[in-house]
């Protein structure tokens, strides 16, 4: 992760915001009737905006994004996945957002895991993932959007069938 200050655009502030550029790599944990295992948090900036998102977080050094990706789920999910399980990558793309007020520059790369239902019991939360879980569910993404509850990537519903279709292939 590379780090950049960059001032403000108040005249004569001496605030400097953070941003943040970093690669990250995500799993689309899905069950066979189209559940996702998604983790419900929030900015601790703003907690009164919660969200879900998928399991997966940064690329460390010297590590792929696929072993990235089966690091993420052990520590976020406590199952044991091999690169070999997973599928894909089944997209990938970049964005921007805010998170404890620093500004996150981020590729993301996103994998798929078809697997059973499991209960989610993480091994390895980061102290400020502990701080801003809520908790960690299957859900049904649609469901979750109609019942107004913020759910990310925007596209997720498109990657559940692109994980389902990639592997129904495989079989």
């Amino acid at each position: 992760m590379t780090r950049e200050h960059v001032g403000t655009d108040r005249a004569g502030d001496d605030d400097v915001a953070e941003v943040v550029h970093r690669r990250a790599a995500r799993v689309v944990v899905v069950d066979a009737d189209g559940y996702v295992l998604m983790i419900k948090g929030f900015d601790p900036h703003r907690p009164e905006d919660p969200y879900w998102y998928t399991v997966g977080g940064g690329v460390e050094p010297g590590e792929s994004d696929r072993q990235a990706a089966v690091r993420e789920v052990r520590e976020e999910t406590g199952a044991t996945v091999t690169g070999d399980d997973l599928l894909g990558p089944v997209h990938a793309d970049r964005g921007t957002f805010s998170f404890e007020g620093r500004t996150i520059h981020q590729e993301q790369v996103f994998y798929g895991w078809v697997t059973e239902r499991f209960p989610a019991e993480p091994s390895a939360l980061e102290e400020l993932e502990v701080r801003s879980t809520i908790r960690i569910d299957w859900i049904e993404p649609a469901q979750t959007r109609a019942a107004g509850e913020a759910v990310y990537p925007v596209i997720l519903e498109q990657l559940v069938e692109d994980v389902i279709e990639a592997a129904a292939t495989r079989s």
